[in-house]
């Protein structure tokens, strides 16, 4: 198989192309794509037509699947598929619909928070619904040494977005649901487990506090980091296509989907979501 990885920004990301996802893949083909996701944090497969199950098999082909809490907006029959979709069934939403409001990495308030995460554009409305993505490589790279000194051994606490009172968003968290995902600290610098390097590990939707500082300080030091870590240079903008498959780093990377046309009753934003079970941040 000739593959191809076309780098999408001086900061992160790459198109991968010759590789058809329905098909299996032989060691060789996953041990590159593997090799160019680790590279770029951000890969795309375009052109593709996966089922639910095909997507879920290549999925864990990374390792086991991990799951969103809200477990009430799988596809039937998928449960490790998350449906984000704008789209209605008795006027209720079929999935989540405001996922990814604020720069954020997923399931970064679990205790295990994701590897990684695999999403498939089915049905696209014409104008709005980009993601953007923000290497925190870069971020950590690049930060003030007073800042870089002030964080290198602390740890932060992570609430579910969805969890916390002070957000707002088309639909909630279960109390049921809220109690599976309590808040957990984790490093504000991490170390990438197969790369081995350092990354800003905060993010705006869900990181609350730096343990031990005043909340004054607290503030002011996680205002400066994320001020700083989507910063233009850092951040590639991805406009999908039908049939993209967007596989991101969430050990490295945060990532904001553009929520601006969501009032628009004939916006139209529906996608399948794998999620990759990642391990406990060092």
């Amino acid at each position: 198989m000739n593959l191809a990885v076309n780098p999408l920004s001086d900061a992160l990301g790459a198109e991968i192309i010759g590789v058809d996802l329905s098909r299996p893949l032989d060691q060789e083909t996953f041990s590159k794509l593997h090799q160019a996701h680790l590279d770029y944090q951000v890969v795309v497969f375009r052109d593709q037509a996966l089922t639910p199950q095909q997507q879920i098999d290549f999925s864990k082909r990374f390792g086991p699947l991990d799951h969103h809490p809200a477990d009430d907006a799988t596809l039937p029959g998928y449960p490790d598929i998350l449906v984000i979709s704008t789209k209605r069934e008795n006027g209720e939403y079929i999935g989540i619909p405001d996922a990814g409001p604020m720069w954020h990495s997923d399931l970064a308030y679990m205790e295990k928070p994701s590897l990684g995460s695999l999403l498939y554009a089915v049905e696209l409305p014409t104008r709005g619904g980009n993601t953007s993505f923000a290497s925190m490589y870069l971020a950590y790279e690049t930060l003030p040494n007073s800042i870089k000194t002030a964080i290198e051994d602390k740890r932060a606490l992570n609430l579910a977005g969805r969890n916390n009172a002070n957000r707002n968003y088309d639909t909630s968290l279960t109390e049921e649901q809220q109690q599976k995902v309590p808040a957990v600290t984790h490093p504000l610098v991490r170390t990438h487990p197969e790369t081995g390097r350092k990354s800003i590990f905060a993010n705006p939707q869900h990181t609350l506090a730096i343990e031990g500082l005043p909340q004054e300080e607290s503030n002011a030091i996680l205002e400066e980091i994320f001020a700083h870590s989507t910063q233009p240079d850092f951040v590639y903008e991805h406009r999908w296509q039908s049939g993209d498959l967007g596989f991101w780093d969430n050990r490295c990377v945060l990532h904001i989907a553009d929520l601006s046309q969501l009032d628009d009753p004939s916006y139209i934003r529906h996608m399948h979501r794998t999620t990759i079970k990642g391990d406990v941040p060092i």
